[in-house]
């Protein structure tokens, strides 16, 4: 028989309401409430994170044993009402169906009575169901109904005191299809719901949030461990210096490509570069063969945001792009300044990370923050506090009030700190850099800029919704938009465009929505590319996901653009490196200078996407293959403790806009 879904202790029970909430850093952003009756459970999950959120319902019907035998998936409407079906599951006789009634997409699966049976999408109470049902069987693993299979495996089993009780807390980490990612969820002695793991946006039993830094204590120190065995596991060891022999070196600094050169490394620093010929080889060194390829410098993601699994499975995919360094823009303090010091120390496979200190205002839609700021010495004292902890920048989002801009600028040029982020509502791009930026997240603001007022009429709407609304329609060679560019070139202001996000519909994917033609709006933010860099405002290159998979999509949107490609492997490389001052130190391949390099079986400046084909990745000294970084990423059952966020599939949520 299936193990009840909704099981609790004894047999059938009366209506009953059960109630955790949302945390947003501290914050009350929702909640989970779960009303049961002796046949049906409704479980509604609204929260709002910016401007959206999660808002979802699922209503199930249980047998006479309490037993699922269907349920679906709803959304929470605006009003609070539910809306149609989105999805939803029923079992028969003999199979589930999955998917809504007369759906051509709905489909059967032969039903198994040893799996587990629920919903596809799934809420924080369902995820305590899955590891529930995992844990009462005797491998901790099973099939699940419709979506393949799952494992479970308790990393923590501990008591809490509370007050004057006590309380019991296990931390199960479930594993989907295999995939190295788990999901965390902490469960009582019961099995029911307590927490869900370390996350922006935490679920939790009310009469718990005092728990919450020891379960965050408890996880991050096993995510810790987890991202420095992997670490262990991927880097290939060295027999003396470290040479690359004989390959074509993309020389950034003068964006030409030098033939049969040969570059010695030792330690983290690269020693000689110079023509294979007369390159002085030791007998004991570590030879990579680069006939025939391409040597290049490490290229940088200047857009990411780091979360727990940054670590282990996300730094790895970063290491596999050819990015050797981060820029963070926007993550929990201990965990990226725990991240970047362990990298400095050799003990993650990750890239280089620079930190970015994010603030924001204190409203209903701030984001997933601790630092909101309201009053000018508020925004001083957290300008210091970033400074102190060694970032190098301050990100400024969506609701930050436009009388602290000047304010942050100030305090931020006074420690050599750059500023950038987001416009804040009632700012112009114009004012935003008039008042201090030096740099601007997001193409889709140079589309929202133009329509203030539809970021509050008829409701408040995000910058991203609004840009993907107008984006098919807008002239990019109107008077204001031409204005806009000029103004932005004279100042040098850079541009962070994430251009992978918006072209192609991506922004349906931060809740932006799609835009009914995303050829035409594809064609906008082309368009936008081209005129951006013919006015020579300065371009770098983010993807604003955890991996970096979009990395190189980034750069092929400007080769088709056509940007020239020396001038794209300069804005991936040396161009970044100037920007952030690091110019001294990385960015080219120099003597001298640190060894972040990259070989390529191929040559990206006749074509960008031969980036691929990259094969070699030397971080700081760090000799890694793409195959083993590759290997650690996709690995499946077989490698286990490899955390990250589940249901990501290696790609990494967009999580900014």
């Amino acid at each position: 028989m299936l193990l009840p879904l909704l099981a609790l202790a004894g047999a059938l029970l009366p209506t009953d309401s059960t109630r955790w909430i949302v945390s947003n850093h501290g914050r009350e952003a929702g909640d989970l409430v779960v009303v049961r009756t002796a046949d049906s459970a409704i479980v509604r999950w609204v929260f709002t994170d910016r401007n959206r959120g999660t808002r979802v319902e699922m209503r199930y019907r249980l047998n006479a044993n309490g037993e699922p035998v269907s349920g679906e998936q709803r959304p929470v409407l605006a009003d609070g009402t539910a809306g149609t079906p989105t999805d939803g599951f029923e079992v028969g006789a003999d199979s589930v169906w999955y998917g809504t009634p007369g759906s051509p997409r709905r489909m059967a699966v032969k039903r198994n009575p040893t799996s587990y049976v629920g919903a596809r999408g799934g809420t924080p109470w369902e995820q305590a169901a899955l590891a529930r049902f995992l844990l009462a069987q005797p491998s901790r693993a099973a099939s699940v109904m419709g979506t393949g299979s799952a494992r479970a495996e308790v990393i923590a089993d501990t008591t809490l005191r509370l007050g004057s009780r006590r309380q019991r807390a296990r931390l199960v980490m479930v594993y989907r299809n295999g995939a190295p990612t788990p999901t965390g969820v902490w469960l009582d002695e019961r099995g029911q719901l307590l927490a869900t793991d370390v996350q922006w946006f935490i679920t939790v039993r009310p009469d718990l949030r005092p728990l919450l830094p020891s379960f965050r204590a408890i996880e991050l120190k096993w995510r810790n461990a987890v991202g420095e065995a992997v670490a262990k596991r991927v880097v290939t060891p060295l027999r003396g210096d470290l040479v690359i022999r004989n390959g074509s070196l993309f020389d950034s600094e003068r964006g030409v490509m030098v033939p049969s050169q040969t570059v010695v490394v030792r330690g983290d620093r690269i020693v000689s570069v110079g023509p294979d010929a007369t390159a002085a080889v030791s007998a004991d060194a570590t030879v990579i063969d680069a006939t025939g390829k391409t040597i290049m410098p490490g290229m940088w993601e200047m857009h990411t945001h780091l979360q727990v699994a940054s670590q282990s499975v996300f730094g790895a995919m970063q290491l596999a792009q050819g990015l050797t360094t981060a820029r963070d823009l926007a993550s929990d303090i201990d965990v990226a300044v725990s991240q970047r010091d362990r990298e400095r120390a050799g003990k993650l496979a990750s890239p280089r990370i620079i930190l970015g200190g994010f603030m924001e205002g204190p409203l209903a839609w701030a984001g997933p923050t601790e630092v909101l700021v309201s009053t000018e010495a508020e925004a001083r004292a957290w300008v210091a506090r970033y400074d102190s902890l060694g970032y190098r920048q301050i990100k400024l989002y969506n609701i930050t009030h436009p009388d602290l801009v000047p304010v942050i600028a100030t305090e931020a040029r006074k420690r050599g700190m750059i500023l950038s982020g987001h416009i804040p509502r009632g700012m112009s791009m114009q004012a935003a850099v008039a008042l201090g930026y030096d740099e601007i997240q997001h193409a889709a603001f140079f589309f929202s800029n133009f329509f203030p007022d539809s970021l509050y009429l008829p409701q408040m709407r995000a910058y991203s919704q609004v840009a993907t609304a107008v984006a098919p329609t807008f002239d990019v060679d109107s008077p204001a938009m031409t204005s806009l560019i000029e103004f932005l070139a004279q100042r040098r202001t850079v541009v962070d465009g994430t251009f992978n996000l918006w072209i192609g519909g991506g922004a349906s994917v931060v809740g932006a929505g799609g835009s009914g033609n995303q050829e035409k709006a594809d064609s906008a933010y082309m368009k936008l590319i081209r005129r951006l860099y013919a006015a020579g405002v300065p371009l770098v290159a983010g993807t604003d996901n955890a991996a970096g998979a979009t990395y190189r999509r980034e750069l092929e949107m400007y080769e088709r653009a056509g940007i020239p490609r020396a001038k794209i492997l300069q804005i991936a490389t040396i161009d970044a490196a100037r920007f952030m001052k690091d110019d001294a130190q990385y960015g080219s391949i120099r003597e001298g200078k640190v060894a972040d390099l990259l070989v390529v079986n191929g040559n990206p400046l006749e074509k960008i996407s031969d980036l691929q084909k990259l094969e070699v990745v030397i971080r700081g000294g760090r000799y890694y293959k793409v195959s083993d970084l590759m290997a650690a990423v996709n690995a499946r059952s077989a490698v286990r403790n490899t955390g990250a966020a589940d249901g990501l599939d290696g790609c990494g949520a967009h999580f900014d806009p």
